[in-house]
């Protein structure tokens, strides 16, 4: 399946690490000692994308380290967007064929 992302692209990881480095620059991070955020956002990998490449999605607050964000394609596992989503995916849930049984209470 693939999913528009709104984000950032780099086809080396090295410059995502880059990215993410800048990021917790610009945020101070971690703001006191003893703090549990480490980075203001991460990296991930799109690999089932050809040629491989590392993505950070984008947020408003990005803005100003990284400049405005982008649009691209990432492959995920899964069905594709074009197949027939089977009745009960995506959210949905149907009863099964005949409805649901209870059992009453005294028989």
């Amino acid at each position: 399946m693939q999913k528009t992302i709104t984000g950032y692209q780099f086809f080396e990881k090295e410059l995502a690490t880059g990215a993410r480095s800048e990021l917790v620059s610009t945020k101070a991070l971690p703001k006191k000692k003893g703090d549990v955020t480490i980075y203001w956002q991460n990296y991930e990998q799109a690999a089932l994308d050809k040629p491989t490449f590392w993505y950070m999605r984008g947020d408003k607050s990005m803005v100003a380290a990284m400049g405005e964000p982008s649009k691209f394609t990432v492959t995920f596992p899964g069905k594709s967007k074009e197949e027939p989503e089977e009745p009960g995916e995506g959210g949905i849930k149907l009863p099964p064929e005949g409805g649901i049984k209870l059992p009453i209470k005294g028989e």
